[in-house]
């Protein structure tokens, strides 16, 4: 009965800490037009859109099946249902290299008993759509998606190419000439290839990604790159949202706020309680710095497997010693590992904030590849997840503030870019 209970806690608001709950599943008759996140609670209803099947919570992540007249079929672990299209909004999707030594298992949840649906073909792009804090990814390749361990994937190495071919190149959904079409690339137009594979390369542009043939393109003249420009006046500020979980740390959040300060930035620290109680003097500087003070409870513990009167505690005690620290209270939530429920959030006073960018620095210690991910996933009003107590994220920070200078963004506290 446990596997019955289907809820997805992801967020956009999300890339990571949270063991997701198993809302997907392989279609098995009918090809996947879509991977989509709710944009609110959303009911699933039967064939005949009668009777209530199931409700998803906001942000939930459901395979897209067919869409007419208004309503969506979607797929979920245990249930096929309809919602209305207007309930769905493109999920964030980051590109992923799998293993060139073994070909991972895909599962049908995230769980290493769960029951493998598929193989990922060794040294190939898939797409990832979710990285939770127990090692697993969802992933899609063709028709295939569900759990792979996160230790299979890879981040690729980008290369410019531009297209030769005089008549444009035709990009297909895999990497076959008989697989489905889903755009053109006329030539001279420039891509980023990730990988290649059996004369088939993988390429992203702005318009579509997928599979051309590798003898179609050529390398990108260095002296050619053009820089990215500022945004201009009439499209408004490009905003991006720095937050920092677990602190306040005594000797690497001091240096993150020197760090920010080098560039103007404002950021979002959601600290915990207990640290908060020891270094009240670090949280103060972080508030007198101009940032944001948001609450991730007092021991950083998984709030679902706690009761009520735990939770409260939690969030209590964090905003009592937030409090004694700087005289104002927190203003904003973040869940430890990503993981609420509608309990939680009904006990909450302020919003709760989960991200868009996981750039997993808890997990490699590694600034290049902190980095990297930004650089990978970097949008108009992101949320990037990093943490003030591991020495590799304070190492990485000034690379990942001159990159994103670079592309005009503005730094702004997560409140900030709640109100636009």
């Amino acid at each position: 009965m446990k596997k019955l209970q289907v809820f997805l806690l992801l967020t956009v608001l999300v890339t990571a800490c949270v063991t997701f709950p198993q809302l997907f599943t392989q279609a098995q008759a009918e090809s996947i037009s879509a991977i989509k996140m709710t944009n609110s609670d959303t009911v699933v209803f039967d064939e005949g859109l009668q009777q209530e099947v199931i409700t998803l919570a906001k942000n939930s992540v459901v395979t897209v099946l067919s869409e007419s007249n208004g309503w969506a079929k979607i797929n979920s672990t245990f249930y096929t249902g309809y919602v209305p299209s207007g309930s769905l909004q493109a999920a964030p999707v980051q590109y992923m290299l799998t293993s060139a030594k073994f070909e991972p298992n895909v599962r049908l949840i995230n769980d290493a008993q769960g029951e493998i649906i598929g193989n990922l073909p060794s040294n190939h792009i898939v797409e990832v759509y979710t990285t939770d804090a127990a090692g697993w990814s969802f992933v899609r390749i063709g028709d295939l998606s569900g759990f792979v361990t996160t230790i299979a994937l890879t981040t690729p190495i980008k290369k410019q190419r531009i297209v030769k071919e005089p008549t444009g190149l035709t990009v297909h959904y895999k990497a076959s000439s008989s697989s489905d079409t889903i755009g053109t690339l006329p030539k001279s137009t420039e891509v980023t290839m990730l990988s290649i594979f059996n004369g088939w390369a993988f390429i992203t542009s702005q318009t579509v990604s997928g599979y051309v043939p590798v003898i179609g393109l050529k390398e990108a003249p260095k002296n050619t790159s053009t820089t990215d420009p500022k945004p201009s006046n009439n499209l408004g500020k490009k905003q991006i949202a720095l937050t920092f979980d677990d602190g306040p740390h005594p000797k690497v959040t001091p240096q993150i706020i020197q760090i920010l300060n080098k560039y103007d930035a404002k950021a979002t620290f959601f600290v915990v309680g207990k640290n908060v109680k020891k270094y009240p003097g670090v949280v103060k500087k972080v508030s007198d710095a101009g940032h944001e003070i948001g609450n991730h409870t007092y021991e950083h513990k998984k709030l679902t497997a706690l009761t009520v009167k735990q939770i409260n505690s939690q969030i209590q005690l964090t905003d009592n010693a937030v409090e004694a620290a700087i005289d104002q209270p927190t203003t904003v939530f973040r869940p430890p590992y990503g993981a609420y429920n509608k309990t939680i959030t009904g006990l909450l006073e302020v919003p709760n904030i989960m991200w868009s960018i996981d750039t997993l620095d808890w997990k490699h210690h590694d600034p290049s590849k902190t980095l990297q991910i930004v650089k990978t996933n970097a949008k108009r009003d992101s949320i990037v997840l990093m943490h003030d107590i591991h020495q590799t994220t304070a190492d990485s920070l000034d690379s990942v503030l001159a990159y994103l200078s670079q592309q005009g963004y503005e730094f702004v506290t997560v409140s900030e870019l709640l109100e636009k």
